[in-house]
């Protein structure tokens, strides 16, 4: 791989046990993030947005808007969305 070296990618696990006054923030955020990228999926395949400038116009405002995720959440959502649509 040409340009990788020095470069690791590391995917974990794991199970996290909220703290009871955050299981519910915690909650809200996961089903905001699976709407979000139902969504995602749907405008990336109906306008074939498969390069992540072309996710990102359509995208990134309304993720931050309507479903209130932050900067770093859209960014991952719209991603994830391309690679569903490839697959």
């Amino acid at each position: 791989m040409v340009g990788s070296e020095g470069f690791l990618t590391l995917t974990i696990k794991m199970r996290v046990r909220p703290e009871p006054e955050s299981g519910e923030e915690l909650i809200s955020l996961m089903k905001r993030y699976r709407e979000a990228l139902n969504y995602a999926i749907e405008v990336v395949i109906e306008n074939r947005a498969l390069s992540l400038g072309k996710a990102h116009k359509l995208l990134y405002k309304d993720l931050r808007e309507r479903y209130r995720l932050s900067s770093r959440f859209a960014i991952d959502c719209y991603r994830e969305a391309i690679t569903v649509a490839k697959s």
